[in-house]
């Protein structure tokens, strides 16, 4: 799937063209997407058949973690003066098997000042067969130096049916949900298919949302967020984000709605709020989010946000 992404062909047609530069940083906040591109392109840079076929020598080393020429950082959790230290002792070496010798270093916004500062030295002057592919969540906390001697690229998120096709064997509804809440990033939407935890904070929304009608019910409905903070933090986010595709749906919005499975049944709820009741059940769930930061019960922060979704509803009619 990685191959779908655009810059994923911009470096591509770079190599054909012999265009390559030797140092690039891509940015992207899904480390997952990030650590896979660099896999990717360390490939494509070396296939013996020019397309990072997976079968050849060079691809079936990389696939493995054993090819000499593609070393990757870093080597413990985050990227430290020892790891700038290992390619400053070896970026001198020529390739082994290969015309190339490319240097993967994930994450380097985590990295330290100090060893930022090591790698600049490094890659201001590179030998000319040395590529350095390098990831960032973000550019900020990279320094100026070097992003000024690197070609930036934002990676951008992937099209849902790229995303469909990754899930292809997932059951449907768990793979909608994940691609839902994925926001585009490979990684997260993985991760969120897996977690079934998730999923059932998914569907006890779905169900509180479409079903609280009355004060009677409340006691039941609380009942799903108070089994631990993590589960009231994850479907607060969940409830924000159907309220918030039933105001989309309220103003007329439809194409910004988010959960698109479940437009039918918001286009239904849709009629039982007014848009000032909407938007002070989203400013609510931000409030119960801070009071939720500040340890207090969760039954009773529950019992709250479930009467006041019911109150504002009723007086905001």
């Amino acid at each position: 799937m990685i191959t779908k992404l655009k810059v994923y062909n911009d470096i591509k047609q770079y190599a054909l063209t012999g265009k390559l530069a030797q140092a690039y940083l891509f940015l992207s906040p899904d480390k997952f997407t990030n650590a896979e591109l660099l896999l990717a392109l360390s490939k494509l840079l070396l296939c013996k058949n020019g397309s990072a076929c997976g079968v050849c020598e060079h691809c079936a080393k990389i696939n493995a973690g054993t090819h000499p020429d593609v070393l990757v950082f870093p080597k413990d959790k985050n990227f430290v003066v020892d790891d700038a230290s290992k390619i400053y002792d070896t970026v001198q070496v020529k390739p082994m098997l290969s015309n190339k010798k490319i240097y993967i270093i994930n994450g380097i916004d985590n990295a330290t000042e100090q060893a930022q500062n090591k790698l600049l030295k490094i890659i201001e002057e590179p030998p000319q067969n040395v590529i350095f592919l390098i990831s960032a969540n973000t550019e900020e906390k990279v320094l100026s130096t070097i992003l000024s001697r690197v070609f930036k690229h934002h990676v951008e998120k992937f099209d849902e049916d790229v995303l469909k096709m990754t899930l292809n064997g997932v059951e449907k509804q768990t793979a909608n949900i994940a691609i839902s809440f994925g926001d585009g990033y490979l990684g997260k939407t993985l991760e969120l298919a897996s977690n079934a935890n998730f999923i059932e904070y998914y569907k006890n929304m779905k169900n509180l949302i479409c079903n609280l009608k009355k004060s009677e019910q409340i006691p039941y409905f609380s009942g799903y967020f108070s089994k631990d903070k993590t589960c009231f933090e994850e479907s607060l986010k969940i409830l924000n984000d159907f309220f918030r595709d039933v105001l989309m749906i309220k103003i007329d919005q439809q194409q910004e709605v988010k959960n698109k499975d479940l437009q039918f049944e918001f286009l239904n709820l849709s009629a039982e709020y007014s848009i000032q009741a909407l938007t002070k059940i989203i400013e609510n769930l931000t409030q119960i989010k801070k009071k939720l930061d500040s340890n207090v019960n969760l039954t009773v922060l529950a019992d709250n946000l479930l009467f006041d979704i019911l109150e504002v509803k009723f007086l905001c009619k």
